[in-house]
């Protein structure tokens, strides 16, 4: 019985920092990120600018750059029975009615990484931002999930 427990410890262990994984021969490791509406910049560029959010992220090493793989999710609804998650890039095709004009628009939230850092962007189709500086994304939630061969 000292021997089934020794054993089942390390497992106990794991599962009760609850982002950490072991499923047959990889390590799944995720994380949860808040992005904040004052935290996106803008790139104030000559032309096709849009918002990003860079965020330290240690865990990307080499190895995991090079031999593992990261995928990152937008949560939606946080922490409601309504949450869900999708894969990035997430593509939003928009519609709005102000003053009885529409408006039709698309939004794209993606990322890209490095060794240590993830940058989060947003992008409207009819960089409608570019002449309303009032236009800032919202608060959004992200998931970084790191798979590594074992």
């Amino acid at each position: 019985m000292k021997k089934i427990f020794v054993l089942l410890l390390p497992l106990l262990a794991l599962m009760s920092c609850g982002n950490t994984y072991i499923y047959d021969g990889f390590t799944v490791k995720s994380y949860n990120v808040h992005v904040d509406a004052t935290d996106w910049q803008y790139t104030n560029t000559v032309a096709n600018n849009y918002f990003y959010c860079v965020i330290d992220m240690p865990e990307i090493s080499s190895f995991v750059f090079d031999k593992g793989e990261v995928n990152v999710y937008r949560v939606f609804n946080k922490n409601t029975r309504d949450e869900f998650k999708h894969i990035l890039p997430d593509v939003l095709h928009c519609e709005d009615i102000i003053d009885n004009q529409t408006f039709l628009y698309t939004t794209t939230v993606d990322c890209i990484y490095g060794v240590g850092w993830v940058e989060f962007n947003y992008r409207a189709s009819d960089f409608a931002y570019e002449y309303d500086v009032t236009i800032n994304p919202k608060d959004m939630d992200f998931t970084i999930v790191i798979t590594t061969k074992n």
